[in-house]
């Protein structure tokens, strides 16, 4: 029999493997909660700094273009742009935030003696019992081992959200897509018409930006467009990779 300073010792040197998404030297007690918990994968704080940046950046943008151009109905666009932003926002942040352990692993106590083994899965196959969280799971049930939970209707673990796609959250997760989708072709529109405007009066257009800001700038929405139709590609394929599945 061990004594008990050795086995506390043996427990704490259960550690689980090391990812860019996994404090280090974290135990088998340590689980990430929801996406933003210290510490972040690389592509999540890409994700959060892109969405600063080129959200913010955009509506501003074409907010002064839209102005230049003087016409009451693209300003409605504009507006319906930036309510679909907050929407896709407040999504992203509750798809994040929201909780997909399963229950039955959140009512058990973990097992601090537990090992990883490279290539032997957590979940028992034939017993379908959890080494680590305890409980048995459900079918769609899955061990992450980047969150180091049972993930309930486990679908995917997002590098870009920081967190795992399951049951809890899937549904704000395709919603998300789809609200991000609606306003990158509304941006799109808008670039398209802020070039067409540039190109019928350049003259024009650039003193009504100038006006605007009381800085000599250059149309952009050009290069805005082009960039804006690279993100519309993505988030169609990302949308129709997850219709597929």
């Amino acid at each position: 029999m061990p004594a008990a300073s050795d086995t506390s010792t043996l427990v704490a040197e259960r550690r689980i493997p090391e990812a860019s998404s996994v404090p280090a030297g974290a135990t088998v007690f340590w689980a990430r909660r929801h996406g933003f918990q210290w510490p972040w994968d690389p592509l999540f704080a890409l994700h959060c700094a892109a969405t600063v940046m080129l959200a913010g950046g955009f509506t501003l943008a074409l907010a002064l273009h839209v102005h230049a151009d003087g016409s009451r109905a693209w300003a409605m666009v504009l507006g319906g742009e930036v309510l679909l932003l907050a929407v896709a926002l407040a999504l992203d942040a509750a798809v994040i935030l929201r909780n997909v352990e399963a229950r039955e692993a959140q009512a058990q106590a973990r097992n601090g003696a537990y090992e990883f083994r490279r290539g032997v899965a957590v979940i028992d196959v034939v017993s379908s019992e959890c080494g680590m969280c305890c409980m048995r799971a459900k079918i769609g049930t899955r061990h992450c081992k980047l969150c180091n939970k049972c993930v309930a209707g486990y679908d995917h673990h997002c590098r870009w959200l920081n967190t795992c796609v399951a049951a809890a959250n899937y549904h704000l997760f395709m919603a998300f897509v789809v609200c991000a989708l609606l306003y990158t072709l509304l941006a799109l529109a808008c670039c398209l018409r802020a070039a067409a405007c540039a190109a019928s009066d350049l003259p024009r257009f650039r003193h009504a930006l100038w006006s605007a800001i009381g800085a000599e700038v250059l149309p952009t929405g050009p290069l805005a467009a082009i960039t804006v139709t690279g993100f519309l590609l993505g988030l169609v394929l990302l949308l129709a990779f997850h219709v597929h599945l």
